[in-house]
């Protein structure tokens, strides 16, 4: 009968060393959670300056610079595009609005802060006689072709880059750099007949040239066109050049031209075809007059067209296609074909 008070007392004292344990741990955790007043203010300090510069660093910031320190080197728009009219409305809406975006500029070097992206914005600032101008300053482009692809999809998204001056820099970056030219015109978020159109100004006529470099027109397709009437006939485009430049021309004037001289050369060979047919004295054997003549039909920028087969490519790995715009010169390796289809 004495033991079963034994065991209640052993039991009990297990519990309270069990429970003592318990609450020493407890207060030992408390104990640490206690904040030592310096190293509060060190944490705190801490947690401030993470807030303040995160592990992700951004790319750059924006900085207020005295204008004088900013300035332009490698620019594919060159001097006789920047037109005094766009800086002078421009002008306008920083009067207005402000500055909606900042110039981007390379980090700062021994002459200041040197521009890769904006220099229309800053050209209007100090137009305005502005002191001190916002400036982004952030990474430099890796190399010079991503510097001309910056400055590229700034100007023509802007508009501001005129035919001569992007067909240098198209030209550039498909000779220089491999680029085709799809994948320019998927870079610049531009179809591929624009890429194409403008490449054909590199070797245009002087004449034709001409028009786009003393601002008489800025229309790529009207030069474009111009050039094709130039290879048929140099004396109607010469004509249209003249109009150009006296009174001014228009697309459809140019296109309807472009037609009568196809038709013309057309109406020539089907001239001599036929007076060469007369001469033979009798069909040769195993002619026959029902056989069909087979067109290639291609794709490109969602269009289709036909391959010209009877005009001769500019150059090597490129053809000709007619597509409703007009016709037009293109890498072979830019198509897709898609068929045959009778004449």
């Amino acid at each position: 009968m004495a033991k079963k008070p034994f065991m209640k007392r052993l039991k009990a004292q297990q519990e309270m060393k069990k429970n003592a344990a318990v609450v020493s741990d407890i207060e030992q955790i408390i104990a640490n959670k206690q904040p030592d007043e310096q190293s509060h203010d060190i944490a705190a300090h801490q947690i401030m300056a993470d807030i303040a510069r995160p592990d992700i660093e951004p790319d750059g910031q924006i900085i207020r610079v005295d204008i004088n320190l900013v300035y332009a080197e490698e620019q594919v728009r060159p001097e006789e595009d920047f037109e005094e009219d766009i800086i002078d409305g421009m002008a306008d809406t920083f009067e207005t609005i402000g500055m909606l975006t900042p110039p981007r500029c390379y980090p700062r070097d021994r002459r200041g802060y040197q521009i890769w992206l904006g220099e229309t914005r800053v050209r209007t600032a100090r137009k305005r006689g502005d002191t001190h101008i916002d400036i982004y300053v952030g990474k430099p482009p890796r190399e010079r072709k991503e510097r001309i692809i910056g400055q590229l999809i700034e100007n023509l998204q802007q508009s501001g880059l005129k035919p001569l001056a992007t067909a240098k820099s198209f030209y550039e970056l498909k000779h220089e750099f491999n680029m085709t030219g799809e994948q320019i015109a998927k870079t610049m978020g531009k179809p591929t007949s624009f890429v194409s159109k403008h490449l054909r100004l590199i070797d245009a006529p002087e004449n034709v040239t001409a028009l786009l470099r003393d601002k008489i027109t800025s229309d790529v397709d009207l030069a474009y066109t111009l050039i094709q009437v130039n290879e048929k006939s140099p004396e109607e485009a010469e004509k249209l050049i003249a109009a150009a430049r006296e009174s001014g021309i228009s697309r459809s004037q140019v296109k309807a031209v472009l037609d009568a001289v196809k038709n013309k050369s057309k109406g020539e060979i089907s001239h001599a075809k036929s007076k060469a047919q007369n001469k033979k004295p009798t069909k040769p054997l195993g002619s026959n007059s029902d056989v069909k003549t087979w067109q290639v039909v291609v794709e490109i920028d969602g269009q289709q067209g036909v391959i010209m087969t009877d005009r001769a490519p500019d150059k090597a790995g490129y053809v000709w296609v007619k597509m409703d715009i007009g016709e037009i010169s293109v890498e072979a390796s830019e198509l897709r074909v898609k068929g045959m289809r009778s004449q």
